[in-house]
């Protein structure tokens, strides 16, 4: 047989090779001692999101950080899957020596993201940057150790600033910092280091629907646009529905299936052409009847 004969199913087959599932690109994936898993998930060279752009998470040596935050810098500790909350740690914070140049509100540093600082978190209360030397300390306040002018209060429930009974320096800033609670009256890094409670809303797709059938989560590459991937198909909420979505192999497919056609047109013109040179080279030897 012709080694072109031969080489035409490899030829074929190569062509129209699938490319492999994406489910085990979204599988659970360890950073440190946090296992990430929907609705988190990691961020990878080359590889397709698996959620929503807020829930992405890069891994940097055995911390898991939030990829759109405060300069990348919120560290993702423990995940809370069940009540849809989890504990952050701010390492844009002094978490060194207490002191810190330019304070701001964790909340800003949240944007348009899901999350939301929990009631449950208590609050550091921090004047910095005072214009005028603070002849006392304000009341309820520590002097922090720092060069600036800074004092620390530990507070009540988040957001119980508001009514804080006094009046404020007005030549001070004001930052409020969340935490879970204050191991100390004066040791308020401790506070900071041990980090402060998120809640998200629900995420509006059908991921636990898509993984109750079997799939795998899939998202497009804004991180939008939900999709649930079952064995290499791709549906749009879970797997067994009967319209399917078109992704990469659908696209490819109708130049895959007319090369097919091509290849198998030529591979049976050449079993044709060998079929009637075998009839013809039996005709020429047969021995003549007498």
């Amino acid at each position: 047989m012709p080694l072109s004969l031969l080489l035409l199913p490899l030829l074929a087959a190569s062509f129209l090779r699938l490319p492999p599932p994406a489910g085990a690109a979204c599988a659970p994936k360890r950073c440190g001692n946090l296992t990430i898993a929907y609705p988190f998930w990691l961020e990878e060279p080359g590889q397709p999101p698996c959620g929503s752009p807020s829930f992405q998470l890069r891994c940097k040596g055995t911390q898991a950080l939030l990829s759109r935050s405060v300069f990348g810098l919120y560290q993702v500790v423990r995940v809370f899957t069940e009540n849809s909350s989890f504990i952050a740690v701010d390492n844009n914070l002094p978490l060194d020596d207490g002191c810190l140049g330019r304070w701001f509100n964790i909340s800003l540093g949240l944007g348009l993201s899901p999350f939301v600082i929990s009631k449950q978190n208590r609050e550091l209360l921090v004047l910095y940057n005072c214009t005028e030397r603070q002849r006392s300390t304000p009341p309820g306040f520590l002097r922090m150790p720092c060069a600036n002018e800074s004092f620390i209060h530990h507070g009540g429930e988040y957001g119980a600033h508001h009514d804080y009974p006094g009046n404020l320096p007005t030549a001070c800033r004001l930052s409020v910092v969340p935490v879970l609670g204050f191991p100390g009256i004066d040791v308020y890094v401790g506070s900071m280091k041990r980090g402060f409670l998120l809640e998200w809303t629900v995420p509006s797709d059908n991921c636990p629907r898509c993984v109750a059938s079997g799939g795998q989560c899939r998202y497009r590459n804004d991180g939008t646009g939900f999709s649930c991937n079952c064995s290499g198909a791709v549906y749009p909420d879970e797997c067994g529905e009967l319209r399917k979505l078109t992704d990469s192999a659908t696209i490819n497919f109708p130049i895959q299936m007319g090369f097919f056609l091509w290849i198998s047109k030529e591979i049976a013109g050449i079993l044709l052409k060998n079929a009637g040179a075998s009839d013809g080279f039996s005709e020429q030897n047969k021995c003549p009847r007498s």
